[in-house]
């Protein structure tokens, strides 16, 4: 089983899962357009911090793996 790391840090939002769970829904899969699509429409949104560093991306992509079929 995948997890993600939920570490609280008053300095960074709360993780994104209901976007992430809105984004998935109706999604058979996804490609790198629309990937950077997500990050882009995230950091928008002041999610910056996880969107702009490796870590977070890599957060963000174990989320939508492990709630893909869901």
């Amino acid at each position: 089983m995948i997890t993600v790391d939920k570490t609280v840090n008053k300095n960074l939002p709360r993780f994104p899962a209901r976007q992430l769970k809105t984004w998935l829904k109706g999604r058979k899969g996804w490609n790198h357009d629309d990937w950077l699509a997500l990050l882009t429409d995230l950091r928008r949104k002041g999610y910056g911090a996880l969107t702009d560093n490796q870590e977070g991306r890599e957060n963000i992509g174990k989320f939508l793996e492990a709630n893909r079929n869901k």
